[in-house]
């Protein structure tokens, strides 16, 4: 009887052993995956010239171009690097040091576009909104991250608030336009670039500045892609859409960036990981949608129209990255997860700057 016991005890014993030794394999491929995601991103795209760091969004030997929306990208890649124990905030303060060099005029926003030639930058004088708000995201995660400068890295990032809601914001919609170029002598004073959509930084907005403005800006374009969302089966939001009295509607191919502006394209397919990270329940509900979608594809290609027709016959990882990240929050969606996690386990493709910073920002995240 007690050798039986001692049996059992033993066979639990060994049970328990692999099931946890196989738990810390998993886990450690997880780490090593992440950090070597990382260093692959660092190592190819961000560039560090005297007390600067920038993220270079091209290959060119002739010039270098960067967007303040890889800049911002770039900063919310560095907290949650720092997080994880792969960065510094040296590492941080390069990126925040070249930010503040190529404000406007006169504001806290960032040029949108800076072309480098022999060393020297010429930068363009009008903003992108999805930049600056991740830019101003980002200060208040290093905030966290670095008690000892919250205070500075929070007054920034309060700063571009106001200049976004004082230049990016239609007093008349409720909406953040696409830059502080489309004011209201503009003709795109209506557009709306719906991956500016980014529920809960909104909420944490609000949060940080009392600014209830935020919570408004949050309801109201959710509403918009509400609306877009339910005139379709598919649930899939256009990169833009034009938002007036009349409500909302899909912008016209070539309205503003290419022929697939009214299409879910390379805006729009941030979408599911903009919403996936809040709990509101109009996020959720548009999420559902696009991830049932999702679920019914054999395969997911780069970019559909509204209808639900693929645009093109390739994968890209700026469309899969946030899709398995909205999956992995949800439930039911391990067919997802399991079909595409794979972008995660290869190489980035060093050769696509939007592709590898979508994968890298999520893998920190998910990993």
């Amino acid at each position: 009887m007690k050798t039986k016991k001692m049996r059992y005890v033993w066979f639990l014993a060994i049970l328990c052993i692999f099931c946890l030794t196989l738990f810390l394999a998993r886990t450690r491929s997880k780490v090593d995956m992440r950090n070597r995601i990382y260093r692959q991103w660092q190592d190819h795209f961000v560039v560090s010239k005297g007390k600067e760091s920038y993220v270079q969004t091209n290959n060119s030997k002739d010039q270098t171009v960067v967007l303040s929306e890889a800049q911002s990208y770039g900063m919310v890649i560095t907290v949650a690097a720092a997080k994880k124990g792969q960065a510094q905030q040296e590492d941080f303060e390069r990126l925040y040091q070249y930010y503040l060099n190529h404000r406007i005029a006169d504001t806290q926003l960032m040029s949108w576009k800076q072309t480098i030639v022999d060393g020297k930058a010429s930068a363009e004088d009008h903003n992108a909104t999805d930049g600056d708000l991740y830019i101003a995201y980002s200060l208040l995660e290093a905030a966290q991250q670095w008690p000892k400068q919250a205070k500075k890295y929070q007054d920034q990032a309060k700063a571009i608030l106001e200049d976004v809601l004082k230049y990016n914001y239609n007093e008349e919609t409720g909406v953040l336009t696409v830059g502080n170029w489309a004011n209201q002598d503009s003709n795109f004073y209506y557009l709306m670039r719906t991956s500016d959509t980014l529920p809960a930084q909104f909420q944490l907005f609000y949060k940080v500045t009392n600014d209830s403005k935020w919570l408004d800006i949050k309801d109201k374009m959710l509403h918009q892609l509400d609306v877009v969302s339910s005139k379709t089966s598919s649930g899939l939001l256009p990169d833009f859409i034009w938002v007036d009295h009349d409500g909302a509607s899909v912008a016209d191919p070539n309205t503003i960036e290419s022929k697939y502006d009214g299409s879910y394209s390379y805006n729009a397919c941030r979408l599911p990981y903009n919403l996936s990270q809040s709990k509101d329940k109009t996020s959720q509900k548009l999420l559902k949608k696009m991830l049932g979608f999702f679920k019914k594809q054999r395969n997911l290609y780069a970019g559909y129209d509204l209808k639900g027709k693929a645009l093109n016959d390739h994968q890209a990882a700026s469309f899969l990255a946030p899709i398995v990240y909205a999956s992995e929050s949800g439930e039911g969606y391990l067919k997802l997860v399991q079909q595409n996690k794979y972008i995660f386990t290869q190489d980035l493709p060093l050769n696509n700057y939007y592709d590898a910073t979508m994968t890298t920002m999520i893998a920190l995240e998910l990993f």
